[in-house]
């Protein structure tokens, strides 16, 4: 077991990258934040249900809304994919994936709780699987030093994943 924290420049291809290795036939569960038609979205890995989370118009929005830089997501959206997350935490699967870490989780908002649980856990050596977290190469050990994670092994390109 290991933690895998894939990280590359912004716009540099991570997520795209990531929804072609999850279409392996390995048991992967977790979450992926594609941008579909200019929009990000939140998919979930194992059913390949896709959700809206970005709001393109946060001023007319009657919902809740996290904001972030220039985006504005949902914050009903954040709570639906730490659901995902902790339930797939607790089937252990072989790879759970997490994309991304960035600044709100660094702010303890968006993935915070789950990316937290999820380092607690596979930190402790004995677990099975790994977890995989995408986070952008200026924000690396930030995220490594604010998650207290020990275990960990540095990729740059999915190749570098065993199995």
């Amino acid at each position: 077991m290991s933690i895998y924290l894939f990280s590359r420049p912004i716009h540099s291809g991570k997520t795209t990258g990531l929804m072609q290795w999850c279409n392996r036939p390995k048991n992967i569960q977790g979450i992926l934040m594609p941008d579909i038609n200019g929009s990000r979205k939140i998919m979930n890995i194992k059913t390949k249900e896709i959700s809206d989370i970005e709001c393109i118009d946060a001023a007319g929005s009657k919902e809740p809304i996290t904001n972030v830089g220039r985006f504005s997501f949902y914050t009903s959206a954040f709570e639906k994919a730490n659901f995902i997350l902790l339930d797939a935490l607790a089937q252990n699967p072989g790879w759970l994936v997490i994309d991304e870490a960035g600044k709100l989780e660094l702010d303890g908002k968006g993935f915070y709780n789950s990316i937290a649980k999820a380092v607690a856990v596979y930190n402790n050596e004995t677990r099975a699987g790994n977890l995989l977290i995408t986070v952008r190469d200026s924000l690396c050990y930030e995220v490594i030093s604010f998650f207290n994670i020990s275990n960990y092994i540095i990729v740059n390109n999915l190749e570098e994943l065993p199995g």
